[in-house]
């Protein structure tokens, strides 16, 4: 059993080509050691030491086990690597971020290690190597059997939920059904109880311009949402709207809910990127086990020139700590 000072991580690897291994080396020297060295990296230990000189980041790297201060690498994946690799889309690279986040969650499910961090991947990377997933939140939730999962955006002035996720926004009217809006209601409201001990009030946003303005825009409101939005009621659970989505996101409507259910991708994540970027986390509801993860792509433009910013993944394993230690 975990304690305050002990919490084990696995960590996935990553495109290797992006930045997400720099910011893992990085992240290191700003972590406590009691969090640092909970760390393990499913990652390729050649390939680290490498970063590592590469970088001058002065990271020890150790098998996981060891005793001392150090990050533990995993030697899960192989693959080889050269400096003109930075920022390649390369189906060994795909394979091998792919194969580290299966791996790293195969341990999490056999509780060898209490969350799951995830710098980003490549999904062009990943799809070039035969899998064909749109994103991490899909790809574990297969890896646990296809649970019902949601993407939910965190940062300290916000959290937000998107109904639909990585789709084109052409096809987002045709994902939402009243039924499934209320079985995400229920998600986030058992989810961050789990997390929190307390029931979140959720606001929902509508779909269309001004919530649809009494149908002038739409009907998906009266048709599918306000449904949903009663269903929920009636079990109980706290939920309001829907409202329009160009005022739900101001720090007065804020001061009114705990989170926020958008209807598509960029509804959501642009308001909370806009108000956290850099201090925000994904969290995916629904597994059976934490996952947390950065708020940005693997960079492909500034990989390997040293000028990635450990920040987010600083903050992203410490958000898991707090959320583990029941403070998230």
């Amino acid at each position: 059993m975990a304690t305050r000072n002990n919490f084990k991580l696995a960590v996935s690897l990553g495109d290797p080509a992006g930045i997400g291994p720099e910011t893992v080396l990085k992240a290191f020297h700003v972590l406590s050691r009691p969090v640092r060295n909970g760390l393990t990296v499913f990652g390729n230990v050649k390939y680290f030491e490498w970063l590592d000189r590469r970088l001058k980041t002065g990271v020890k790297i150790i098998a996981p086990g060891s005793k001392g201060d150090g990050l533990r690498v995993e030697d899960a994946v192989r693959f080889d690597f050269s400096p003109r690799d930075f920022g390649l889309h390369d189906k060994r690279f795909g394979e091998a971020s792919i194969t580290s986040v299966r791996l790293a969650t195969e341990a999490v499910l056999k509780h060898e290690y209490d969350a799951l961090i995830t710098p980003p991947i490549n999904k062009e990377s990943v799809n070039m190597a035969g899998h064909k997933v749109p994103g991490h939140t899909e790809y574990l939730a297969a890896l646990c059997g296809g649970v019902p999962v949601a993407m939910m955006l965190a940062c300290p002035e916000l959290a937000v939920v998107v109904a639909t996720t990585h789709v084109a926004l052409r096809e987002v009217p045709f994902k939402l059904t009243p039924e499934k809006i209320a079985a995400l209601l229920r998600l986030i409201n058992g989810s961050i109880h789990k997390l929190t001990r307390k029931k979140p009030r959720i606001a929902v946003c509508g779909l269309n311009p001004h919530a649809s303005d009494g149908g002038i825009f739409g009907d998906e409101e009266a048709r599918i949402i306000a449904p949903a939005i009663g269903s929920a009621r009636r079990e109980g659970i706290k939920v309001s709207g829907p409202f329009p989505a160009d005022t739900m996101f101001t720090r007065k409507a804020r001061r009114n809910y705990d989170v926020a259910l958008a209807m598509y991708h960029d509804q959501g994540l642009i308001p909370v990127k806009t108000l956290g970027f850099g201090r925000t986390v994904n969290i995916t509801l629904g597994l059976p086990f934490l996952r947390v993860s950065v708020d940005h792509g693997t960079a492909f433009d500034i990989a390997g020139k040293g000028r990635a910013d450990a920040a987010p993944m600083a903050y992203a394993i410490n958000t898991a700590i707090g959320a583990l230690r029941g403070r998230f």
